[in-house]
This record gives structure tokens, C-alpha cells and sequence, in this order.
């Protein structure tokens, strides 16, 4: 009888372990440039924001907000985000992932 009371919490567990793991962890959601932007990015290259600010003298007249830039190759987003510049802070692979920052730089590029 003991042995039949020991096979049923060892069956419950191995029943737990067969679950999909979506049951048991949300999956990661799809990544969305617009909203990644407007939650990290807009603050500072936003109207009137640090970055907009800073870019102002030296960007196309009326292309410092990033949302305005004619010309922004996605290999230099990519690489300012990366590794930061002036006092923008760099973002690491676990804040962006390296397929995210591609996704958001040709979204910035197809802006305009």
C-alpha cells in the first residue's frame, strides 16, 4: 500500500514535467520598435528632450528629433545604441537584444 502512495506523487510530477513550458512561463512577447521607442528613446530624442537638444547643432536643420532624420543608417543606430555616445548610455544585449536593435534601427530608417 505504501509503495502505491509513493507511485502517485511520482506520476503527478512526471505528468508536471511533460507541460509545455509556455504553461508554466509566459513566452516572451513579439518585439515592437514603435513602443520600445517611445518608452526608451522618446524622453531624450523626443521635442524638446537631451538628445534633441544636443543633436540640434549638428544634425540637418529640423532633423534632430530621431523620428525626423532623412538620413539615419541603420549600422550607426546600431552602433550608438550599442556602445553609447556623449552622455547617452550604451543599451547591453539582456536591455536589447542584437535582433531587436536591428529591427529597431531599420524602423527608424523607415521613418522617413
Amino acid at each position: 500500500m505504501t509503495r502505491r502512495l509513493l507511485a502517485l506523487p511520482a506520476a503527478a510530477i512526471g505528468a508536471a514535467m511533460l507541460l509545455p513550458l509556455g504553461s508554466v512561463a509566459q513566452e516572451k512577447a513579439a518585439f515592437d520598435p514603435a513602443a520600445f521607442y517611445e518608452q526608451r528613446c522618446a524622453y531624450c530624442h523626443g521635442p524638446g528632450g537631451w538628445g534633441t537638444r544636443r543633436l540640434e547643432p549638428r544634425a540637418p536643420e529640423g532633423e534632430a528629433e530621431l523620428l525626423n532624420r532623412t538620413s539615419l543608417p541603420p549600422a550607426y543606430t546600431e552602433l550608438v545604441v550599442r556602445r553609447g555616445i556623449g552622455a547617452m548610455p550604451q543599451f547591453t544585449p539582456t536591455e536589447l537584444t542584437d535582433a531587436e536593435l536591428a529591427e529597431l534601427a531599420r524602423w527608424l530608417e523607415d521613418r522617413n
